[in-house]
């Protein structure tokens, strides 16, 4: 049955709404509340992951390193994109959800950056400092991302670029899966969809963006793993959602009867002969 208003809505944002907005708000609330019903195991994952961030960062709360204090606030601001993207994704926001994570990526790219060099901390807090610290900073930080800024992170550096032009950038890619065209007889009419898509887009597009927010959290434990290793239970955490993770993956290819390249796993290198 088509959920009422009052299933979705509670009284002060019926009362506060205008009607013409609240019809959006719920349609996008549904779209959450019935990804959580319809793939739970996709939300559980995202949730191990969550709680493994916040794990990570409770162990590190205690300093031991000054030159890395700096940095981990990039992190908790990585982390604060990805719970805003999780959650425009399971809403069916995924443009929007897309350019989110994006930014995140990079936030965590420059954290990783300081933390194999210090000093790119002055540079980074120095960049409105007139014209040579902005340039040094872009020497640092904008030019050349995949051989400087992403340097040894090439996952993460694909995801930047792909979640770019699927979400941040202003093309024909970031809004094609929202785009609807209806044309009967001599009627044409375009639409876009504020939010919502096919199912299928809406069980991979999540866990796409799950496999990005994983790679992230391995930079930052990478980056801490003097003190995280010491914590068995975030590595028993981190084990647990490796092994959840690999099996909803499985699960997923098997569901939606996908074969490589499918998106939600590396396909094989294939040698091909004459």
């Amino acid at each position: 049955m088509e959920p009422q208003e009052t299933d979705i809505l509670v009284p002060f944002e019926i009362q506060n709404f205008p009607s013409e907005y609240r019809g959006y708000y719920k349609t996008k609330r549904n779209n959450l509340f019935a990804s959580i019903q319809n793939v739970p195991d996709l939300w559980k994952c995202y949730h191990l992951l969550d709680q493994i961030w916040r794990r990570e960062f409770d162990d590190l709360e205690t300093a031991t390193d000054a030159a890395r204090m700096f940095p981990l606030l990039l992190y908790f601001n990585a982390h604060a994109k990805m719970r805003i993207a999780l959650e425009l994704a399971f809403s069916g926001c995924l443009a929007e959800a897309r350019s989110i994570l994006r930014d995140g990526v990079e936030f965590v790219a420059h954290a990783h950056a300081m933390c194999a060099d210090a000093a790119l901390q002055k540079v980074w807090l120095e960049k409105s400092d007139g014209k040579a610290a902005l340039k040094a900073f872009d020497d640092a930080f904008t030019r050349n991302k995949k051989t400087g800024l992403f340097n040894g992170l090439p996952e993460l550096h694909k995801s930047w670029g792909e979640l770019s032009e699927t979400g941040s950038h202003a093309n024909p890619s970031a809004i094609s899966d929202r785009f609807v065209h209806i044309s009967a007889d001599k009627h044409i009419e375009f639409r876009l969809k504020y939010t919502g898509a096919d199912t299928k887009l809406m069980v991979l597009m999540p866990f796409s963006m799950l496999l990005t927010c994983s790679t992230m959290e391995n930079t930052l434990f990478s980056d801490y793993d003097g003190r995280l290793k010491l914590d068995n239970q975030l590595m028993q955490m981190r084990g647990e959602f490796e092994r959840y993770r690999e099996t909803l993956r499985e699960h997923i290819k098997q569901q939606l009867n996908l074969s490589p390249p499918g998106g939600v796993h590396q396909p094989r290198p294939t040698i091909f002969r004459p």
